[in-house]
């Protein structure tokens, strides 16, 4: 008698398993959505890094003279650069500015300011 009672109570309704499965749906959901967002900050946080050394190595270039193009391949990826000098007070100093984006996106990721000794153009020592 009380077995035949427990048999009708035991396990899930139809709608609690609905419930179940809907609850478990949108924490899937929102899961995969964090782990997108990561995966997008993550490649972005690349990018800007690999735009700095794009940046730090034309600053280098401009300092010892060397010329460069204004598309730069690093890691697989296109660079483009655009460079603007501008005089300072001392005519022997010239900022520069160094803009880098990806070429196939024209908002910048990284930008540089430097300055170069236009006098001895970065490579002598003075005695």
């Amino acid at each position: 008698m009380t077995s035949a009672a427990n048999s009708n109570d035991a396990g899930f309704t139809l709608l609690e398993v609905l419930v179940a499965l809907a609850v478990l749906a949108v924490g899937a959901v929102s899961l995969l959505t964090a782990t997108q967002t990561h995966v997008s900050r993550i490649s972005d946080i690349e990018n800007r890094t690999v735009a700095r050394w794009v940046a730090d190595n034309r600053l280098v270039a401009l300092r010892i003279d060397m010329q460069q193009p204004d598309v730069v391949d690093m890691l697989g990826q296109r660079w483009g650069v655009v460079v603007s000098r501008t005089e300072t007070e001392d005519p022997d100093l010239q900022r520069v500015d160094i803009a880098v984006a990806l070429s196939s996106n024209t908002r910048d990721l990284f930008k540089l300011t430097g300055f170069i000794d236009k006098a001895v153009n970065g490579l002598q020592v003075p005695q």
